[in-house]
């Protein structure tokens, strides 16, 4: 199967319906006591795919350095570069500007580039939108004109604001190129108050925790199904008690993960989807489960008609 491309809304950039992320559970390996040398044969693999935007953090540890290291030697125009800078300090308070700006050098150099192609503001929350939006936004501008950074973006704090508010903020007063949103067949509410507002406002939509604890353990499904039965947000026969989501499987559908990515491909306003791993057989299987196309209509419905209205950070 061969990687798709699209257009990342009004930036213009042409990038891959799977991205390669270096954040969650295993931070690029680092949690799992990963080296040089295998990140760059999991960043390797990637390419290899057609994988051509990844994504990390300041806040990630070492991953920016290893991407850094991962990708040195292979032409600049064969990958898209997208990290974030942090904007709040251990006590929750919006740090100084000259932090961000010291952030976005220090980025620059771990990640061995001229110039990073989408910088954005990470986890903003929206009691401190206001403040971040006069303190920060001028030095990401800043540095976007002087030749840094190519495009501004944000990221949600998924679990801390499951209806999207802020988000919906940020859509509105139209400050930035990308945005990255939580959603996934468990958590629909994108669907609702984000997705529709992004495509209009041709803002690029990076998918994340389309996958995470959730829809890969089968026992951690089963606690969440349960938790939700048992406080009223599903009825108990709404699913099947031992094996919640097996229904998704059959036809070409080869497991509740694989459901999982191809749910989350299907909105006309998801750009790119990104997938975490630190092994490359594990990514081997997520790009071919996104590439595969989206679910049976009848099958997307039934999520819907069972998960949609639910307004809760589901999915870790």
């Amino acid at each position: 199967m061969r990687m798709e491309y699209g257009r990342l809304g009004r930036t213009g950039l042409e990038v891959s319906l799977v991205s390669l992320g270096t954040g969650g559970p295993s931070r690029f390996g680092q949690d799992r006591g990963t080296t040089p040398a295998a990140a760059r044969r999991l960043v390797r693999r990637a390419l290899d795919h057609g994988v051509n935007l990844f994504d990390t953090a300041q806040d990630y540890g070492d991953s920016e350095a290893l991407l850094g290291q991962a990708l040195d030697g292979v032409p600049r125009d064969a990958y898209l570069i997208a990290t974030k800078c942090t904007y709040r300090d251990a006590d929750e308070r919006v740090i100084a500007a000259t932090d961000v700006s010291h952030a976005i050098d220090r980025a620059l150099a771990r990640l061995k580039v001229d110039v990073i192609d989408v910088m954005q503001i990470h986890g903003l929350m929206d009691e401190h939108y206001d403040e971040v939006i006069a303190r920060h936004l001028p030095v990401l501008e800043d540095a976007q004109a002087a030749g840094k950074i190519r495009f501004i973006g944000v990221t949600e704090r998924f679990t801390h604001d499951p209806a999207h508010v802020m988000l919906r903020r940020a859509i509105a007063d139209d400050h930035f190129d990308t945005l990255m949103v939580g959603y996934s067949l468990l958590h629909q509410g994108a669907e609702r108050h984000v997705l529709p507002a992004a495509q209009v406002a041709d803002i690029g939509v990076i998918i994340m925790i389309a996958v995470r604890r959730a829809l890969s353990i089968p026992e951690r499904l089963r606690e969440v199904i349960a938790d939700l039965v048992a406080r009223g947000q599903l009825p108990a026969d709404a699913v099947p008690a031992d094996d919640p989501l097996g229904w998704l499987v059959h036809g070409d559908v080869t497991s509740v993960v694989e459901a999982a990515y191809r749910f989350v491909r299907e909105h006309p306003a998801v750009d790119t989807v990104l997938t975490g791993t630190s092994r490359p057989e594990h990514l081997d299987d997520n790009v071919a489960a996104l590439l595969r196309g989206i679910l049976p209509a009848a099958d997307q419905q039934r999520l819907r008609d069972i998960f949609g209205h639910l307004e809760e950070a589901l999915g870790n």
